[in-house]
């Protein structure tokens, strides 16, 4: 990422973490308004706003009467092949220059200007002084208008002091006559300053400047500029033995010629339109009154002509209060289908509707959506672009970032959507429902990323089976089939590599953490967690039993078991700094805490939170597992230290010295983690445990956090507490199960010796 993008990005979402921001319902009203802002300018216009009856589909509708007579319209394809018709067979108008320049003048004055460059170099070669290419004679050759080399100078000097003419059998004065002759046949002929190669009737029309009639004339009875340069070359300069001499004979004869017939561009414009305009727009009319078409016809090339004529004609005569209604109703279209959606989320996922931050990553996905149904319907192509609007993309990231019911019901409104801005397109609404569909039900239990990959298969039988239903239905033609199955398999191929990289995006930038990210957080390789495993042993033990102890629970209520097996597993990481001060991780019975007063190993104790919080920012954990570490101690009391400061004082202890600074629980997951590690700890000291001490244990925890009112601010009720307390309880007879006492060696000998 850019320096400035990431500076930007970072300032930004700075302030999107902001709690007060998150669930301001003003920012919820103006997300909405954005976002049916910009729908709403997607919409196509009022003139596009029916769908479009193709060839081959069946008219559902009642019988369709002309309410008035209207002329029935070409189709705009056959039109405009009539129009390019036309423009390939028009005449191309050229002015014919009145007279053509005097070129035995000018061919005189050059021959005149040739010689005193060539006997001036002769005089300078009999002096000594110099010779053809000499810079003295640079100012006479300058005026002479031709540029030529040094070697081709050379070559003409030769000829015209005759040190060449044996070789080539002519002299200097053959030479300019051979070139005069030549340059006044061409100029005869007809020559034009355009590529005759693009005049495609093959046709000209050639208009004098005294003569208003325009003479047409085939293009074989005119020249252009090519042709006669090539009939220089072939017929005319025939200087075989000298290829020098040939190229300056060339360029004379090319500075000599003119086009005298010059392309009128303007009136080939005025020709080109005026034939335009002959080309008759209708092909019949359809009176008051007569039928259209029936009901369950079949639509054919001239009932499409008029369904659309009708419609034109019908929407010309819409006046400025049909135009304002018409938008009114786009408007309302956009707006109910975001309050269906606002609906749902507010009723079923209150979570997401609260949090802003997460309804502006469904607006934008809505939006892309959008976008990529309206750019379909700009690009003025001949293909079934709209297979490429990606509605799967939405659907797979929905899936992952919150779950499959939500992905559903927003997917859903995204393809609706999708053919509003169509102008109600149901193929495509169809066509993107069922892939995109499929693709949900493809993500639902994703464990890695390259699980995306898995969704190609479902994206791509969904819209296969949906591209043959609609092609069934329609009648189309086996190349259009094939066409439409081909850009399905690319959307198919291309949605799960969208939805990677954007996946890749949302959570980097949104501070998303999905289910891929805790799944990846859960692997004991992570450099964290190897680190706690190898400097703090017990804490790792007792941390992965915390998260078995956690996801039972979280499972027993609904909630997100693999959020808070994670959060378990890098709750207490900041006791890497000081291990050998916490219990679990003491070997031996030397005791760090024995020479410490009770606030200073409570401080020791407390500060494992701070530490722990650095470790994982450090370590770049999210936001949602560094909340477990102060949230599963709370502001509980270390009340070991704390009754031992008691006891060794005879002065009153404040308890805020001995509390954690919190914060309490915010989530179900972060409850339950606080209660499984309060019991996890309770019950390993109890002696002999049986499932009836387990059980008192577990409720006594319970009770106390209850009480004590660390559980007030997360969404744990008393019926969760009562799940929690049997999830937990099941787990533990598990671990703490009574094994059968097996005899030693000596006894297992006597009772083999007993037997023989």
């Amino acid at each position: 990422m850019p320096g400035f993008l990431k500076l930007y990005s970072s300032k930004a979402f700075r302030y999107l973490k902001n709690t007060e921001f998150r669930q301001s319902r003003l920012f919820k009203l103006l997300i909405a308004s954005v976002t049916v802002i910009a729908l709403y300018l997607m919409l196509p216009s009022y003139k596009s706003t029916e769908t479009n009856n193709e060839v081959g589909a069946i008219w559902s509708s009642e019988d369709l009467i002309a309410p008035f007579t209207f002329p029935v319209y070409k189709d705009e394809s056959e039109y405009d092949l009539e129009v390019k018709e036309v423009k390939n067979n028009i005449a191309i108008v050229f002015d014919k220059v009145s007279e053509k320049v005097r070129i035995k003048d000018s061919l005189e004055k050059f021959e005149t200007e040739l010689r005193n460059i060539l006997t001036a170099a002769e005089n300078l070669e009999k002096k000594k002084d110099g010779y053809i290419n000499s810079e003295n004679l640079d100012s006479l050759k300058s005026g002479l208008g031709i540029q030529f080399t040094f070697p081709e100078w050379e070559s003409v000097y030769k000829l015209y002091i005759n040190e060449n003419a044996g070789e080539n059998k002519i002299n200097f004065n053959e030479f300019i006559e051979k070139i005069m002759n030549g340059i006044g046949d061409l100029n005869s002929k007809d020559i034009i300053d355009y590529d005759k190669d693009k005049i495609l009737s093959k046709k000209v029309s050639i208009k004098t400047t005294n003569d208003r009639l325009q003479n047409v004339v085939s293009t074989e009875q005119i020249y252009d500029r090519a042709e006669i340069l090539s009939q220089l070359n072939s017929e005319i300069f025939l200087f075989e033995k000298d290829s020098l001499l040939k190229t300056a004979g060339l360029k004379i004869a090319e500075h000599f010629i003119y086009d005298n017939l010059k392309y009128n561009a303007e009136l080939t414009k005025l020709e080109i339109d005026n034939r335009i305009e002959q080309i008759p727009r209708t092909i019949g009319i359809v009176k008051e009154n007569e039928r259209i078409i029936s009901k369950h016809d079949p639509i054919n090339r001239f009932t499409k002509m008029k369904l659309d004529s009708y419609k034109k004609i019908r929407l010309e005569r819409i006046g400025v209060q049909d135009m304002f209604l018409q938008q009114l109703g786009k408007l309302f279209s956009v707006v109910i289908l975001i309050i269906v959606l606002s609906i749902f989320l507010y009723y079923i996922r209150p979570g997401v509707f609260e949090d802003n931050q997460k309804l502006i990553l469904i607006s934008s996905l809505i939006l892309i959506e959008g976008f990529f149904a309206y750019l379909s319907l700009k690009l003025d192509i001949n293909l079934p672009v709209e297979l490429l609007i990606f509605v799967p993309v939405a659907s797979i990231l929905l899936t992952i970032i919150f779950d499959s019911r939500l992905a559903f019901y927003t997917v859903t409104v995204i393809c609706f959507f999708v053919a509003a801005i169509r102008g109600g397109d149901y193929p495509v609404l169809f066509i993107s429902f069922c892939g995109s569909v499929l693709a949900i039900f493809s993500e639902r239990d994703i464990k890695n990323r390259t699980q995306i990959f898995r969704s190609f298969f479902f994206i791509l039988i969904g819209y296969i089976m949906s591209i043959l239903a609609v092609t069934l239905l329609r009648i189309e033609d086996t190349q259009k089939l094939w066409t439409k199955l081909m850009f399905g398999g690319i959307n198919a191929v291309m949605s799960p590599i969208i939805a990677y990289g954007f996946l890749i995006f949302y959570e980097r930038v949104f501070k998303i953490t999905t289910d891929l990210t805790l799944l990846e957080l859960s692997d004991f390789n992570h450099p964290l967690l190897k680190e706690l495993s190898s400097k703090a042993p017990g804490t790792f033990h007792h941390s992965i039993i915390m998260g078995n102890l956690s996801e039972a629970a979280a499972e027993s209520i609904h909630a997100n078991q693999i959020l808070a097996r994670v959060g378990c597993y890098y709750h207490d990481v900041g006791k890497l700094l000081k291990p050998q001060y916490f219990i679990e991780n003491q070997l031996d019975q030397n005791n760090k805490h024995n020479d410490l007063n009770p606030s200073m190993s409570t401080r020791i104790i407390i500060s494992h939170v701070k530490d722990g919080i650095e470790l994982a920012i450090k370590y770049k954990l999210p936001q949602k597992i560094i909340d477990f570490i102060p949230m599963h101690h709370g502001t509980t009391l270390v009340s070991y230290f704390y009754d031992k400061a008691k006891n060794s004082s005879k002065d009153e202890i404040a308890d805020y010295i001995y509390r954690y600074p919190g914060p309490k629980p915010q989530t179900k997951e972060t409850g339950i983690v606080m209660l499984a590690d309060a019991i996890e700890a309770s019950t390993r000291a109890i002696e002999d445990p049986s499932p009836q001490k387990l059980e008192n244990k577990i409720r006594e925890v319970i009770r106390a956090r209850f009480i004590e009112g660390e559980l007030d601010e997360c969404d744990l009720t008393l019926k969760d507490l009562t799940k929690i307390k049997e999830s937990f309880l099941k787990i533990l007879l598990g671990i703490h199960h009574h094994r059968i006492k097996y005899p030693d060696k000596n006894q297992l000998e006597l009772v083999s010796d007993l037997k023989n």
